[in-house]
């Protein structure tokens, strides 16, 4: 990410309220367990964009839906954890890094987009499964379990098998629809309608 246009400025307004939108009122939501679709927006603007963008997705998401919808006392922690959130999916999915090898043994060979199940799309499954245990096992289970326990003054260690069940149901999900949405968001067409 260079520089911020207007075009990408409105882009990310559009997914910080998809965002909002998608976490506040499309999601399943117990006191210490979420598990929903917003973090598709981060997904989108760390495709286009690049990690400083889908940070600025998230933490803006997370700030400006806690405080329109609050489900409960603004934590800064929980908008942190977004940040954090929006860097690695930055790190792994930004376009101009996926096609780039992930671990390099010996000669690496430039390939083509058009490539099966070996080459480029296992390097993206790979970069997606690992963005995902981050962001799931560190951030969401381990980071977000603290702040809660900090907030409402619980157990750590209690709250954490019933979180670890959320992490464990939500990474598969998440892996499944990442795949999904970055083929689509790679087309050209796609791009193009969107002026990326």
């Amino acid at each position: 990410m260079s520089k911020f246009s207007t075009r990408m400025i409105v882009t990310l307004s559009v997914l910080v309220a998809l965002q909002v939108v998608l976490t506040r009122f499309c999601s399943f939501n117990a006191w210490n367990v979420r598990i929903g679709l917003g973090f598709t927006a981060l997904v989108i603007a760390a495709i286009f964009y690049g990690p400083v963008a889908a940070a600025i997705v998230g933490g803006l998401g997370d700030f400006i839906g806690s405080i329109a919808f609050p489900t409960g006392s603004y934590f800064p922690g929980f908008t942190l954890t977004q940040v954090l959130m929006g860097l690695v999916f930055g790190f792994a999915l930004y376009r101009k890094y996926y096609n780039a090898p992930l671990f390099s043994f010996g000669s690496t060979q430039n390939q083509t987009e058009g490539t099966t199940l070996t080459g480029n799309t296992m390097t993206q499954i790979i970069r997606i499964v690992i963005a995902v245990l981050i962001n799931q096992c560190i951030f969401s289970l381990l980071l977000n379990t603290l702040w809660i326990s900090v907030l409402y003054g619980s157990s750590f260690t209690g709250l954490l098998s019933t979180r670890a069940l959320q992490a464990a149901v939500t990474a598969p999900i998440q892996i499944i629809i990442i795949s999904v949405l970055q083929g689509i968001l790679k087309r050209a067409d796609i791009r193009s309608l969107l002026a990326v």
